[in-house]
């Protein structure tokens, strides 16, 4: 399996459809709630954690996301 940092950053990639590092801002790479929400879900399920419509609201960073779900892998 790999990492969390480098799951996280598939999925942005994957949904933004371009390069994405962990010090981009989520809404510059123009991806809307409904984005985002498809990569919690993602990583809810791939790491069997969950996190909260506040935690969700909270996050700006793509490195945001990172720790989060870091934090709640543990």
């Amino acid at each position: 399996m790999k990492n969390i940092k480098q799951q996280v950053l598939d999925n942005f990639t994957r949904v933004a459809r371009k390069k994405v590092t962990e010090n981009d801002d989520i809404k510059a790479l123009n991806i809307d709630s409904l984005d985002l929400a498809e990569i919690i879900v993602l990583a809810e399920e791939e790491f069997n954690i969950s996190i909260s419509d506040e935690e969700l609201m909270s996050l700006v960073l793509v490195s945001d996301v990172i720790k989060l779900i870091k934090s709640k892998h543990e």
